[in-house]
């Protein structure tokens, strides 16, 4: 019978910690008196917010942000070239809408699915108003505990959250 001896062909390996390849950034705040916490991961292809409320994520939507329109009205930039007249404060905060919201995982209440989609829209048009050019992929993971519930005074903390993170 024979007898084979193992020996140790691996060198000493020194780790050594890194961060994270991608750029994040979180915040939190309270929202309806919860604790609501925002992250933000920017990879080169997606732009990935999650919003969540102990810890719990539960509904996920993307919005190409590549598709839209090139001619739609940047309020950052102070330029409105489209011919509608002046942009007011109450327009800025309404979703572009050449954006579409697409449910990925979750959404089996429609309430649910409606809200998700409504925040999904108005964050890629925050992004776009931050980033004219924005190409990538945002993808937006919830976990609100009454989305149903979430009322425009509550709607409009969690997009300020969301502005601290971009």
């Amino acid at each position: 019978m024979a007898t084979t001896t193992t020996t140790s062909l691996v060198a000493e390996i020194s780790v050594q910690p890194s961060p994270f390849p991608a750029k994040s950034k979180t915040t939190s705040g309270l929202v309806s008196g919860r604790q609501t916490t925002i992250t933000s991961i920017n990879f080169t292809d997606k732009l990935l917010i999650t919003i969540s409320q102990a810890g719990r994520l539960s509904h996920w939507v993307h919005v190409p942000l590549a598709t839209a329109s090139a001619d739609q009205i940047a309020p950052s930039s102070g330029n409105n070239t489209s011919g509608l007249g002046s942009v007011d404060s109450e327009s800025t905060l309404l979703p572009r809408s050449d954006l579409t919201a697409t449910t990925v995982l979750g959404g089996t209440k429609r309430e649910e699915e409606v809200v998700g989609q409504t925040l999904g829209t108005v964050i890629g048009s925050a992004v776009l108003m931050k980033r004219a050019g924005e190409q990538r992929l945002l993808v937006l993971g919830l976990g609100l505990m009454d989305a149903v519930g979430l009322g425009r005074e509550e709607f409009e903390e969690v997009v300020g959250l969301v502005l601290d993170v971009l």
